[in-house]
Order: structure tokens, then sequence, then C-alpha cells
């Protein structure tokens, strides 16, 4: 297989949402592309607030450190899984999140 993946952050409407893993800034704007992925973000909420809106704007772009660490952590912590591993960066109603918080 290729080189070493990269961390990505999809951000929603500038806010960033998701850290997912892909071999480039490509593969990484695919993944904010996937209607699936959309449509599930939409079903979520946030302080019941919908995270995703049919409108919104998804871009990814390369993590920043700390979001690199919190993506790292959610890993670490998640149950073993043959899916990509992606990990929320802000609170999603009724899901157990991983805190950016590396403490």
């Amino acid at each position: 297989m290729g080189g070493q993946k990269q961390i990505f952050v999809l951000e929603i409407d500038g806010k960033p949402t998701l850290a997912f893993e892909a071999a480039d800034v490509e593969e990484a704007r695919e993944i904010s592309r996937d209607t699936d992925l959309r449509m599930d973000l939409c079903a979520l909420t946030s302080a019941g607030v919908p995270i995703c809106t049919g409108a919104a704007v998804l871009t990814a772009r390369p993590a920043n450190g700390e979001e690199t660490v919190s993506f790292e952590r959610a890993v670490h912590l998640a149950p073993a899984s043959d899916e990509p591993t992606m990990a929320f960066l802000t609170q999603v109603d009724g899901v157990v999140v991983v805190s950016i918080d590396p403490e």
C-alpha cells in the first residue's frame, strides 16, 4: 500500500466538526463530498441543533496539532474495526465522543 495517511478535518460551514484520515488532500475532498456522509451528519444534532443541513458547505483541510492529537486519541480508544475511524471535534447528542482535551 502507499504512503502514510494524513489527518484532515471536515469543516461544516467553517466549524471544525470531524477528523479523519486520507491519503492526500484530494481524497479528503472526495470524502467531504460524499452524499452518504452528508446524510449521516444531517441526522445528528449538537445541543438539539442539526450539525449539518442540506445547504451547509462541507470543506476538508489538513488538521492542526490539537485536532491531530484528538483524532489519534479517538483511534486509540475506539474498538478495533475495519472501517475508517472518524472523530467528532464537537459534542454530538446521543454519541459518546472523545474530548479534544488530551488530558
